[in-house]
């Protein structure tokens, strides 16, 4: 994550990368705000966020590291990651960019990519846990 929260200050404002990396639960619309949800058993807050605000985030560090076509666009369960064990590795060594510069911050720019990309298409909630 070291390099994700690099990325973020680098091309988001504070607000925004809080936006993007902060959500727990992300809903398919537009929120005007993002919304905050105490949770009874801790001091805990959980943010919900609206997918068409945070695609636009995510887009813009996943254009800023050049995140390669190949990236899967549709994942089950740990697809994302076995591509970035396996298949990011071998065209890292033939498509170099600024994504193949470090895999791991690339990694982190799809995993927050896709499920924006995927409350939108599907028009269903995801929530982190």
């Amino acid at each position: 994550m070291t390099g994700l929260l690099a990325l973020c200050q680098t091309h988001l404002s504070r607000e925004e990368s809080e936006i993007l990396c902060g959500w727990t639960v992300l809903v398919p619309f537009s929120l005007d705000e993002e919304i905050w949800l105490s949770i009874d058993s801790s001091d805990y807050e959980s943010m919900v966020a609206g997918a068409p605000q945070v695609l636009p985030l995510a887009e813009k560090l996943a254009a800023a590291i050049d995140l390669p076509a190949e990236t899967p666009a549709t994942c089950d369960n740990l697809d994302l990651s076995m591509w970035f064990r396996h298949q990011a590795k071998e065209l890292a060594t033939t498509r170099t960019g600024p994504w193949s510069k470090d895999l791991d911050t690339a990694f982190y720019v799809a995993l927050f990519l896709r499920p924006a990309q995927h409350s939108i298409r599907r028009g269903c909630p995801i929530v982190c846990t």
